[in-house]
């Protein structure tokens, strides 16, 4: 097998639209490496408060789905999460080139940069060819891009109590799309699909037991679990406060088996050193001179791995389960309270019978 590389597609900007980009069906994709470039104007009436979110201008492409053989579904995630998710699988944190766009105060005509990748092929499993996806035996595969609108770079709080007449404009912004490939057949193994999809939960109230149910069924595997904690248009921790005077729990279960139970900021701790990931991006820290003294968490994200040595046969197999539930201790800090589950899933080639003879 070789490495393929090849540009696919540009996908220019339409507001609150969808575009479909028609994806090679004749090698082995492993993954999509996208390019958000846009320039972006933002004005107020007196602003005084608000922030543009995390990792904008990533917001303005608000869902990536994957769809093959016309309604399949493979993947569905947002370039926002799929940028800080990509921290996570790959140790580092993809392209951004962004810091002319923080803060509330009006800009005009910045051009800005933000970078995700798609994969197809697990990232961190010891055999990437087990779920490489096979594109020859599909009757269609393709992107389906939903882009935003400019305001959504900006958090809740924009452009704060004394502003008014807010306005951020698009002037122009483009997703270049690139893919990864392999040509060649590989060994004679049964590839694993690789699924990504998300739930998301509002937290109306503070709660001790705040249940979130995940799907189980024949042939469905959990390789892991990423939470996202947001409010008011920013990831936060606290929804899941960590300190002195508070151990916020996770807790995922099936009847009464137990698979963690874990203080939630211990989990982040144990994700920055299990998956190698630097954060010293956060406002005002000395980290971000020297990291002399501040080594930081990912701010409003859990990964729970069930394959830390990457061998894809520890998954949690639900098939045998008969419900898959996360608990968690809850706190409401703001106004729009949000839990966001991303599983990443497996799902076992279908097992075909011999004929009888």
């Amino acid at each position: 097998m070789k490495i393929h590389r090849r540009f696919v597609d540009q996908v220019a900007y339409a507001e609150n639209a969808q575009r479909t980009v028609r994806l090679p069906r004749n090698y082995f994709l492993v993954g999509l490496d996208l390019m958000l470039i846009a320039k972006l104007s933002r004005s107020a009436t007196t602003p005084n408060g608000g922030e543009s979110k995390d990792s904008a201008p990533a917001q303005l492409i608000k869902n990536l789905l994957i769809r093959a053989n016309g309604s399949d579904v493979l993947k569905s995630i947002d370039m926002e999460t799929l940028h800080r998710k990509n921290e996570l699988q790959y140790g580092t944190r993809p392209h951004i080139y962004s810091e002319a766009w923080s803060g509330y105060a009006d800009k005009s005509e910045v051009t800005l940069k933000v970078a995700a990748y798609l994969p197809f092929a697990m990232p961190r499993a010891v055999r990437e060819i087990d779920t490489i996806l096979p594109t020859a035996n599909k009757s269609s595969l393709d992107l389906i891009v939903t882009w935003g609108t400019g305001l959504d770079t900006m958090n809740n709080a924009y452009p704060g109590g004394g502003g008014s007449a807010e306005s951020v404009t698009v002037h122009e912004a483009t997703l270049l799309v690139h893919a990864d490939e392999y040509i060649g057949q590989p060994p004679d193994v049964a590839q694993m699909m690789f699924q990504e999809f998300y739930q998301e939960h509002q937290v109306t109230a503070a709660s001790n037991r705040f249940r979130i149910e995940l799907p189980v069924g024949k042939g469905l595997l959990y390789r892991g679990l990423l939470l996202k904690t947001h409010s008011d248009g920013n990831q936060v921790d606290t929804i899941l406060p960590f300190g002195l005077a508070n151990t916020n729990t996770i807790t995922l279960k099936s009847g009464t088996e137990v698979y963690l139970h874990e203080i939630a900021g211990c989990l982040q701790g144990a994700n920055r050193l299990n998956h190698a990931i630097q954060v010293p991006e956060r406002i005002g820290s000395a980290a971000a001179l020297n990291h002399r003294l501040q080594e930081l968490l990912l701010e409003g994200y859990y990964y729970i791995d069930f394959c830390r040595d990457g061998r894809l046969r520890e998954s949690l197999d639900s098939s045998v389960l008969s419900d898959l539930i996360l608990e968690l201790e809850v706190a409401h800090p703001g106004t729009l309270d949000f839990v966001t589950v991303y599983p990443d899933t497996l799902l076992l080639p279908a097992v075909t019978t011999p004929a009888a003879t």
